[in-house]
């Protein structure tokens, strides 16, 4: 019914955002400035992650994206944003030719061209919004603000965990996250303080933070889904999990746009089998050492909870093969 046979992971270690710093698991924030405000990013999988988003905004259309009718204006202001940062990032992949209101855009790895009236979503074969944001890997979720909150008005969301466009638009920043069991960890409301640092962002200092979770053989799950993914949690074993629970990482960005006001959410999602880990001892150790540290109620709120013990034995059993292949190696 839907397509998550979707072969791709991260290849390039180096670009993969870890998120773990020490070895026990901690909730918090993690904001931090960006240093490379441009949020077009083209990975090894780019080709790969375009066409698995494409495809699954295409299944799933009502699904994976929403907006009112009252967001034109800034559909095309984020369609202008994005393409005038592909190609100043990247002149080699990506053309945007003006003259007046008609403009062109080209991407070059794809060998797609497409011309249109900028302002008139009728010379578009989908939404503005919806349009640019199928040219990139990222997830893309446009919030405004209004009495003090966040209100998600239009969304793309192809990688979810646990959130949907279709479910989620209409929602306020504390209604979406009203479920995080652990908001701090020094007592104080952790989502509160978010939404108000959020408030105080400026156009052009955009910020970032990590989040991570597991994937049980799903590159996504989303409410309307849950009777598809739900049961394949329980088919998760110690001898399996290596190849189908992979790391999730959500890199977020977060951009004050500068004509309408409101706050992008860029979401870069990738992914890491926990097998893959062996490639850095550092990750898997750390890794190890987190997924054992996990509170239960926060393994529930992730949804990880059905498949958690598998994939800590799972690590277990390759940490014990490792340090005796080192005390081998030591006696030999």
């Amino acid at each position: 019914m839907f397509t998550q046979e979707l072969d791709f992971k991260t290849t390039d270690l180096n670009t993969f955002p870890f998120p773990f710093r020490s070895d026990n698991y901690r909730y918090s924030n993690d904001l931090r400035k960006l240093e490379d405000t441009n949020l077009v990013t083209i990975t090894p999988e780019y080709e790969l992650q375009v066409r698995a988003k494409r495809r699954l905004l295409d299944e799933q259309p009502e699904v994976r994206y929403q907006s009112f009718p009252h967001t034109m204006e800034m559909q095309w202001e984020f369609l202008e944003m994005v393409f005038e940062m592909a190609v100043e990032k990247y002149p080699q992949h990506f053309e945007l030719i003006k003259n007046g209101d008609e403009w062109t855009f080209k991407n070059n790895i794809l060998k797609e061209e497409q011309t249109f009236t900028f302002g008139d979503p009728s010379t578009l074969p989908y939404e503005p919004y919806d349009f640019a944001g199928r040219h990139f890997h990222q997830d893309f979720v446009l919030m405004v603000n209004r009495e003090d909150n966040f209100y998600l008005e239009i969304g793309q969301v192809s990688y979810a965990a646990l959130f949907s466009a279709h479910w989620n638009t209409g929602m306020s920043f504390d209604e979406i996250h009203g479920p995080v069991p652990f908001v701090s960890r020094n007592g104080d409301n952790l989502i509160d303080r978010v939404r108000k640092f959020l408030l105080g962002i400026n156009p052009g200092e955009p910020w970032t933070r990590i989040n991570w979770n597991l994937m049980a053989n799903r590159w996504d799950v989303n409410y309307e889904t849950m009777d598809v993914w739900e049961p394949q949690r329980s088919l998760i074993t110690p001898e399996n999990a290596g190849k189908l629970v992979r790391l999730r990482v959500e890199e977020q960005k977060f951009y004050r746009m500068s004509r309408s006001n409101a706050i992008l959410f860029v979401l870069n999602t990738q992914f890491l089998p926990l097998e893959d880990l062996q490639l850095r001892q550092e990750w898997f150790d750390l890794t190890y050492s987190v997924l054992q540290d996990i509170p239960e109620a926060m393994a529930e709120y992730k949804g990880i909870a059905p498949y958690l013990p598998q994939s800590v034995e799972y690590l277990r059993r390759v940490d014990e093969k490792l340090k005796n292949q080192a005390l081998q190696t030591q006696e030999g």
